[in-house]
């Protein structure tokens, strides 16, 4: 990990448009430093105390769960997190947590003491209320990965993956005609839906003759955004995302 100070304003984006713009502005002084890391590296470990909560700037960061031990240990995605994010807010009331959050493709992140955050919304109901709902949000997406997962066959289950995801880089503005630079393997596609690998490829490709999309070296191109969202069952209503 590369740490570096930051120079410059941070852009409000992604679900960082649920505070207001007064909020904001008192929130994005606090995050003093970047953090930089490269795909793959573990940015903090289960059980690992934080005095700090990571906001996502650039990149894909994930949430995985070790299932075993030693040599048998498997470990399971149980959540993406796009730019705009928090990857760890819920650290500033846990202080530890029950996860570790890897870096997913290289990543860029901003960092803010547990203590600033204090000072900020001490006094302040409504920006703690604001700050509250941003770790309801990503419940309520991980309830909604439990009722993909457990209720949806192959094909259902990839679309409405991508169908959240851009969904929730578009509030990043993260396309550009259409493109999504996810960067994300098919083994990471395969585990945050419950699939192996012969069913990814079966599915991809699946969802490339239905003219939908198409998956290629990390990059999901949406030929018919209708369609994939049909495909997928797809109801933004959870993501609770930032108005327009």
């Amino acid at each position: 990990m590369l740490e570096s100070q930051k120079n410059t304003p941070l852009p409000q984006i992604g679900m960082m448009r649920q505070l207001s713009a007064p909020h904001w502005s008192q929130l994005e002084p606090g995050f003093t430093t970047l953090r930089h890391c490269a795909a793959g590296e573990v940015i903090s470990e289960r059980g690992q105390p934080l005095d700090h909560s990571l906001l996502l700037i650039d990149g894909i960061v994930g949430r995985r769960i070790q299932v075993g031990r030693k040599h048998g240990a498997r470990h399971h995605l149980v959540a993406l997190q796009v730019p705009g994010d928090f990857v760890d807010l819920h650290a500033y009331p846990l202080k530890v947590l029950d996860h570790d959050i890897i870096a997913i493709t290289d990543v860029q992140m901003a960092a803010i003491t547990h203590d600033r955050v204090k000072t900020i919304i001490d006094g302040d109901p409504e920006f703690t209320r604001q700050i509250w709902s941003l770790t309801l949000v990503d419940a309520a997406i991980h309830r909604h990965w439990a009722l993909r997962n457990g209720t949806m066959r192959a094909l259902q289950r990839v679309a409405n993956l991508f169908a959240e995801l851009i969904a929730r880089m578009d509030a990043g503005g993260a396309a550009v005609d259409g493109r999504y630079h996810l960067n994300l393997s098919q083994p990471h596609i395969g585990d945050a839906c419950g699939l192996s690998g012969v069913h990814i490829n079966r599915v991809l490709r699946s969802l490339r003759e239905a003219n939908c999309c198409t998956y290629i070296k990390g990059e999901l191109i949406v030929q018919d955004r209708e369609a994939l969202y049909a495909v997928a069952a797809f109801d933004p209503d959870y993501l609770y995302l930032p108005a327009s």
